[in-house]
């Protein structure tokens, strides 16, 4: 028998949750509003009280994780308030972190292939609202321009550094996360070694 106890909002945050982990192991073409209800023990009809069809619900999936990945970089940044360089070593640490303690959510924002199933509008929607690769972005501009540096071995393109530095983090996440790169010790204080170096930054 379907539970329909579920308060309005919980019902909604229900759909979210059960619904991320359904479309990380099923993928688009699979995933269905019915499995979706089926996971969350109510009745088919009930998650359109709340989505209008999948596709409306997937938006709701992306937009969640990219909230919640975006917090923990803010958080990340907020406990150096004078440091930007910190700041950046920081994020770049709880950037791993985050997807390697939650890999569904980096097959979801980059593993994926959503957006070629989306409609134009729903891929507008995601384009608008990519927080966390702005707050990425904006600390490093930051950086950069209270570090103007003349050393002939700074980076001064600030392309170039967003790539380098994104480029690092991102590389170490994936690694860690698929488990291609071996490792007998904690992954994530060797992630810290590398970032605190001198050689970083």
């Amino acid at each position: 028998m379907v539970n329909e106890s579920y308060h309005h909002e919980n019902l909604k945050s229900e759909l979210i949750k059960n619904g991320l982990k359904l479309l990380d192991e099923e993928g688009y073409e699979n995933f269905s509003m019915r499995k979706v209800a089926k996971a969350c023990g109510v009745s088919h009809t009930a998650p359109y009280r709340h989505f209008r069809n999948k596709d409306d619900l997937i938006i709701a999936i992306t937009l969640k994780a990219e909230h919640k990945f975006n917090s923990s970089l803010q958080e990340a940044i907020n406990r150096y308030p004078n440091d930007i360089k910190s700041q950046i070593k920081e994020m770049g640490y709880t950037y791993v972190k985050f997807f390697v303690e939650n890999p569904e959510y980096l097959r979801l924002l980059f593993r994926s292939d959503l957006k070629k199933h989306l409609n134009n509008e729903n891929c507008e929607i995601l384009k608008d609202k990519v927080q966390p690769f702005g707050t990425f972005y904006n600390t490093i501009v930051r950086y950069q321009s209270e570090n103007q540096s003349n050393d002939a071995g700074s980076i001064t393109d600030l392309n170039a550094l967003v790539l380098a530095c994104w480029g690092l983090v991102h590389g170490i996440a994936v690694l860690i996360s698929t488990k291609d790169f071996v490792y007998e010790g904690d992954y994530l204080e060797l992630t810290r070694k590398i970032l605190w170096s001198e050689t970083f930054l």
